[in-house]
């Protein structure tokens, strides 16, 4: 019967929910109509439903909770006492809090991962980069266009809720992070290998976890913003030098440079009439100080009129900002930006590692946007405790911090134009930045996905980092029936497991069923063993490294149940060992903080 029920399930894989004239999925699924009873749940969130319609079509509605409710699944289990902490062959999974969010069946299992039957999904909170700069994933509706990293034009097919669902943080190596639950997949490169995989975000947790894994999400395509045909106020590259260089906090216009390739591009870049004319002091030129001087020295300047209404005319060096009009600009107005700004505040050294600093944060965060929209990768990182000392001033007096964009690797452009820094770029791959450097679970969250008409299936999501939209059996549809991979503890491991009364027997990694960690496949069956479940071997203490498994997790979670204040993490650390002691003080027994055989069966008796 549980091999049946099973294939019952795997030949599903790959069908989908229906949708909408709009597009838009709906959750209409056959499973519904076909089950007696749940007919209502058509429309419905409908993982429990297609377990009762595959149980119900084997036979087994007196075995399996006939609802389309986790939470009512999970009360059907305990009330029979079939619950458990350990994956089931054939056997369901629940997930979240009190199993209340999400369930899936386990196929197959080993020490550390279950297989699965299950969508995927961004938080509702996600930035989609569109032609017109980033959306919120919430609000999104079909037919929406949003940016391919590949540079073709894609446009949103379906938008399709998931619920709530456990919600990791990705980080790349440069710092870039976006958010996605855990079904959420990714297309990456392992290992340098040539051919791109497609995981889910806990696959790509286990990836990352790897020693000396080395995983890559793909490069980007200069992004092409939509442009409404208005031409910019002011030209790029002078705003860049204006910004990095000028002076606009004292009524005037001042530009501080010495260098005599800038001073000829700023003077070719000016509007007619305005003129650079040296800073005058104590009725001397002060050198490399200038103004800037509309027609007739006294007349209307116009470049003081545009930065006044961009806010930037008395904005002093901590405050600086790059306008929003500007950082969605086409991709050579941008790059005329980022090189005006290079050119005055930014570095190239004789190996060719590039850097701009400024006393701004904001600055620094919207060159690093501009670095990224250009094809390209940078990190942001702040030196602290800066002094300096110029040249009337012999003492080192406490400056501003400096927020310094680093590790600036641009694969399509030379950031610079001054012939001086522009000869020491040497063209680099920015893939060391696309490295994964971490996935974290961060909290449980409504979540919601999207496919896109692109052929890569990907879009970009936050801080320009492309991501996938498809499920492992490639389809671009919406919530369907998937095989899946999850970690047996941790982050986004499940919340318990219930255990089918199957004829044959049951096949279970719980110590209680006869069972051990290890791997299981379809045709081993045990016979459920009564009473407390036997000690399993090992005596659980604090050590180095710290002891884990599916032992630990089981005797935490039995304490907790007790009413222990515990974490059922798995791993025996120190605080484990504290409650230890408490729990034997309590009990009359040796208090060393040893889980061993009285200490184990004492949690039972």
């Amino acid at each position: 019967m549980r091999d049946e029920f099973t294939a019952l399930l795997l030949g599903q894989v790959g069908r989908h929910e229906g949708r909408d004239p709009d597009g838009t999925w709906n959750n209409r699924q056959r499973y519904s109509t076909e089950t007696p009873g749940l007919e209502w749940s058509d429309g419905q969130p409908w993982c429990a439903t297609f377990e009762a319609w595959a149980a119900h079509r084997a036979g087994m509605d007196a075995l399996w909770p006939m609802t389309a409710s986790c939470l009512a699944a999970v009360t059907w289990w305990r009330d029979r006492g079939r619950w458990t902490d350990y994956p089931v062959l054939g056997g369901p999974f629940y997930l979240g809090p009190d199993g209340g969010s999400h369930t899936g069946v386990v196929v197959a299992y080993d020490a550390d991962t279950i297989r699965t039957v299950e969508g995927n999904a961004l938080p509702l909170h996600a930035g989609v980069l569109t032609p017109t700069g980033y959306r919120r994933m919430g609000d999104l509706r079909v037919g929406d266009p949003v940016v391919d990293p590949e540079g073709r034009p894609s446009e949103i097919t379906g938008v399709h809720p998931k619920g709530i669902r456990p919600v990791h943080r990705i980080t790349l190596r440069d710092g870039s992070a976006a958010e996605a639950c855990e079904e959420h997949l990714w297309q990456v490169a392992i290992d340098g290998r040539a051919r791109p995989r497609v995981v889910t975000t806990l696959e790509l947790a286990a990836l990352v976890s790897r020693p000396g894994s080395r995983v890559r999400v793909p490069l980007i395509e200069p992004v092409e913003y939509r442009q409404t045909g208005e031409p910019l106020p002011i030209d790029p590259y002078l705003l860049g030098l204006l910004i990095g260089d000028g002076g606009a906090s004292g009524g005037g216009l001042h530009f501080t440079n010495t260098d005599p390739d800038v001073l000829a591009e700023l003077r070719s870049c000016l509007p007619d009439g305005h003129r650079l004319v040296p800073h005058i002091a104590d009725e001397h030129a002060v050198e490399g100080n200038w103004r800037i001087i509309g027609p007739g020295g006294r007349g209307r300047n116009q470049l003081i009129e545009e930065l006044r209404a961009f806010g930037l005319m008395g904005v002093t060096a901590p405050h600086k900002f790059l306008p929003a009009c500007y950082r969605r600009a086409g991709i050579k107005d941008r790059l005329a930006l980022l090189r005006g700004l290079m050119d005055t505040d930014g570095s190239i050294d004789a190996r060719g590692r590039i850097e701009f600093t400024s006393a701004s944060e904001r600055l620094a965060g919207d060159v690093q946007e501009l670095v990224r929209s250009l094809g390209g990768r940078a990190a942001v990182n702040v030196r602290r405790d800066v002094h300096y000392t110029s040249p009337r001033q012999p003492n080192r007096t406490p400056a501003r911090d400096a927020y310094r964009v680093q590790n600036v690797n641009m694969p399509h452009f030379n950031p610079f134009r001054t012939p001086r820094k522009a000869e020491r770029f040497v063209p680099r791959n920015a893939a060391w930045a696309r490295r994964v450097v971490s996935v974290e679970y961060v909290r449980d969250e409504e979540v919601q996905c999207i496919a896109v008409s692109a052929p890569s299936r990907l879009f970009v999501t936050d801080d320009f980092i492309p991501t996938h939209n498809t499920n492992d059996s490639g389809s671009a549809e919406g919530d369907g029936v998937y095989l899946k991979s999850r970690p047996r503890r941790g982050p986004g491991s499940p919340y318990g497991y219930g255990v089918p009364a199957f004829p044959e027997g049951t096949v279970s990694a719980d110590p209680a069923l006869g069972g051990v960690p290890a791997a299981r496949t379809a045709g081993q069956a045990t016979a459920p063993a009564s009473g407390p479940p036997r000690w399993p071997g090992r005596y659980l203490r604090t050590q180095t490294p710290m002891l884990h498994g599916d032992d630990v997790l089981m005797w935490q979670r039995r304490l907790a149940a007790r009413g222990w204040s515990i974490s059922a993490d798995g791993w025996y650390g120190p605080d484990s060992a504290r409650v230890c002691r408490a729990f034997q003080q309590r009990h009359g027994l040796a208090v060393d903080g040893v889980v061993g055989p009285a200490t184990w069966d004492a949690a039972w008796s």
